[in-house]
């Protein structure tokens, strides 16, 4: 079955639909029902293609087969140009509706940013072939659709063809009452979209792609135009892993977490269009295909191009900070939430106010995209060793200032505190729960199957969370049961639980099944221990992280290059060394005179260009303050890029020096950094 991106009205879009432009008539109803027998659930529609009818023939048939219920579809449709006068919509929508012989649509887009004159022709043109426009206003069509949404004749409501600054009209509306929930547009490799999606991504609009095999049967194709499934680095690309041009095609977009909706009537390439979620891109390969964008547009609706609300004309209206390109894999990106009041937004206001840290930065702090189909915030807050009394404080100020991603462990001991800062600011209305990912870590004395579940129910309950978004076994070794953390031996030697590592990660995918967490990952783990989970018979849950110490006296230069190239996320803890608890005689990465040389270039702190470093590896960073200034600061990460030059300095700066060696544990037979990684 299909993954799913979750909309931000929490519902689920299937990462693959059957797109139905184009589709010839008479053969639209077998292919809706060709298409449900191989799995697929999301089905892309519009008033304009003129076939709903028959979509709907097909879902129904299927239906009454007992193949579907109605509840396991996802069904699209698109309000037409000529229908956006205020009092159209409802009629409209109502008309899809009957179509498709449906109560409610999953989501509902305003197809083109632009309105048509009202009346039965499609395509209204004045005597030169241009479209004639209505006058109607964009933002009065949005509170319609808001209005079905009311009517509960929709489930979710979003936007076509909008470029930055109409998305923005929408989301900037005084009165919204429902944020767009996706955007549709054009992308391929040739047309690759990757500042657009970028910024709907960061303001948590899911993105779908339509021409994502660049419609090679459209019927204005001339002889000259690039064709891309006979583009030969795709077919290259497709040969080694055994598959079509158009499969690797839609996994490049699946792989950016962007929807996919291929057409198709034929039901072997129904199939096949389908079959693309048993292999993987390298990031090599993404960053390959990332190269051919030309910016070349197959669907311009030339005739609209006199129109005010045109989208094709338009550039970005502010430039925003360079983004680094993808080194292993191209980072997508997540959203951010706004300044509040209190913590650390009271002191960035009083250094300077959003100007300190612009929206800009703070839409361009990233996500990675995690295997289980999810994404983490690039940047998250770290909790250990934060001191009792000041964590919540912390958290509330890390909320202000833009984090989402807070990093904990039931062995920290702190995280109720983390619990109620949280708490704090959704009680606020600051943040909903869907707009954090929330880590924390199975701890040692944990490792039997039957304690693996009251473990994470205890961190849920501390947290004051239904679910947590990444659950990680914190080392690879089990210790003995009990209250005591670190259990040892008369010789100050950890006591060794018998369990095995398999049986514990059976435990951790229960929780999966359970509902109790989003997805599950290891920390500490090296290459072999995570090859041993990976190659497990009967594996239903792949790690989808692994957090390891990392900064650049620990470089991990070999575990992180394996780890992505299994789809596996690197968080680097200790990303700024461990200034606050290292021996006199240990190396100090915030005084290393290169460090400070390229910080001082830049004009940032040591700290600010060691997370950097660790973005640009595409690598997770979870930096540990109480400090609200510090807070701050260590966001203000995503406004620089380091050159290729500081890169390569940085990572020669290696010593394979290790912090947290956990000494205690060096007799375990798991105890991981015996091996070279």
């Amino acid at each position: 079955m299909a993954t799913y991106v979750q909309l931000n009205t929490t519902a689920k879009m299937p990462l693959v639909g059957l797109g139905t432009w184009k589709s010839a008539a008479g053969q639209v109803k077998a292919a809706v029902m060709a298409a449900i027998d191989a799995g697929y659930r999301h089905f892309d529609c519009a008033y304009v293609y003129q076939n709903e009818n028959e979509v709907g023939e097909g879902i129904q048939e299927k239906i009454k087969e007992g193949v579907v219920k109605r509840e396991d579809l996802f069904v699209v449709s698109k309000l037409w140009s000529t229908f956006h006068e205020k009092p159209l919509v409802k009629g409209a929508c109502q008309k899809t509706l009957a179509d498709l012989k449906l109560d409610y649509l999953d989501l509902y887009l305003i197809h083109w940013p632009f309105g048509f004159k009202a009346g039965e022709e499609p395509f209204p043109k004045d005597d030169k072939g241009m479209a004639i426009p209505s006058n109607s206003d964009l933002l009065q069509t949005w509170e319609a659709m808001e209005e079905l949404v009311d009517a509960g004749l929709v489930k979710a409501i979003g936007v076509s063809n909008f470029n930055r600054e109409q998305i923005e009209r929408i989301l900037n509306k005084p009165g919204l009452k429902h944020k767009p929930a996706s955007v549709q547009i054009e992308s391929h490799p040739y047309l690759t979209q990757e500042k657009l999606i970028k910024y709907c991504q960061s303001k948590g609009l899911a993105v779908t792609a339509y021409c994502p095999l660049g419609s090679p049967d459209r019927p204005w194709a001339k002889p000259g135009d690039p064709s891309l499934l006979d583009d030969p680095k795709i077919k290259e690309i497709a040969a080694k892993h055994n598959k079509t041009p158009a499969q690797v095609l839609l996994r490049f977009q699946i792989q950016r977490n962007v929807i996919v909706i291929p057409k198709s009537v034929t039901p072997q390439r129904i199939v096949e269009n389908f079959q693309v979620f048993d292999f993987e891109l390298t990031a090599e390969e993404m960053a390959t295909i990332l190269t051919f964008n030309r910016n070349w547009r197959i669907c311009e609706m030339q005739i609209s191009k006199n129109l005010k609300e045109y989208p094709f004309h338009a550039l970005s209206p502010r430039r925003l900070p360079p983004w680094p390109p993808p080194v292993r894999a191209p980072p997508l990106i997540g959203r951010r939430g706004r300044l509040a009041q209190g913590g650390g937004a009271d002191w960035l206001r009083a250094r300077g106010g959003p100007g300190a840290l612009t929206a800009a930065m703070a839409a361009m702090a990233g996500y990675a995209r995690l295997g289980a189909g999810g994404s983490a915030p690039l940047l998250g807050l770290g909790t250990w060793k934060s001191p009792p009394g000041k964590v919540a404080a912390a958290v509330m100020a890390a909320i202000d200032a833009g984090y989402r991603h807070f990093d904990c462990a039931y062995v920290y001991q702190n995280e109720k505190e983390v619990g109620e800062g949280i708490q704090q600011k959704i009680k606020e209305g600051v943040v909903k729960r869907e707009d954090l990912f929330v880590v924390s870590k199975l701890w040692c004395t944990f490792h039997e199957k039957p304690l693996v579940k009251a473990a994470c129910h205890k961190t849920l309950a501390d947290l004051k969370l239904d679910y947590l978004d990444l659950y990680l076994v914190h080392w690879p070794f089990g210790f003995k049961a009990g209250e005591e953390l670190f259990p040892v031996d008369d010789k100050g030697m950890a006591i060794p639980s018998s369990t095995d590592i398999l049986e514990t990660w059976e435990a951790m995918e229960e929780l999966v099944d359970a509902g109790l967490v989003k997805a599950i990952g290891i920390s500490n783990f090296n290459r072999e221990q995570t090859e041993r989970i990976l190659n497990k018979p009967g594996l239903k849950h792949k790690p989808a992280n692994n957090q390891v110490e990392c900064h650049p006296y620990l470089s991990q230069e070999k575990l992180i290059d394996y780890c992505h190239s299994k789809g596996i996320t690197v968080t680097a803890y200790c990303p700024l060394g461990r200034p606050d608890g290292s021996k006199p005689e240990a190396p100090s990465l915030l005084d290393d005179p290169k460090i400070k040389e390229i910080a001082a270039k830049h004009n940032k702190t040591p700290a600010q260009v060691l997370l950097r470093f660790q973005i640009q590896r595409n690598v997770i960073v979870i930096p540990k303050s109480v400090t609200p200034q510090r807070i701050v600061e260590n966001f203000q990460v995503f406004d620089f890029e380091l050159s290729k030059e500081e890169m390569a300095t940085l990572l020669s700066l290696n010593r394979n020096w290790r912090i947290c060696e956990m000494i205690t544990c060096k007799n375990h037979k798991e105890y991981p950094f015996n091996a070279e990684y």
